[in-house]
């Protein structure tokens, strides 16, 4: 399972962020794609204040759900 993660951030104060998430997709290539073609567009309309700094997508590791087992970052 992978999570989508978006930081986004203050125009005028880039050290005060929030993460936007979800939701959870099978592949690496499709949080990637929900990311792109879903996320970046909702979050640069409805947070137009803020700025995307950074995004990537993390995967929960089965046999352990408090532990991440991978990140893919852009």
């Amino acid at each position: 399972m992978w999570s989508p993660i978006i930081l986004l951030c203050l125009l005028t104060n880039l050290t005060e962020c929030i993460t936007i998430g979800g939701p959870v997709e099978l592949s690496k290539d499709l949080c990637k794609k929900s990311i792109v073609e879903v996320g970046l567009p909702y979050l640069r309309k409805k947070y137009s204040d803020k700025v995307i700094e950074g995004y990537g997508c993390m995967r929960w590791n089965r046999n352990n759900p408090h532990k991440v087992s991978s990140w893919y970052i852009t």
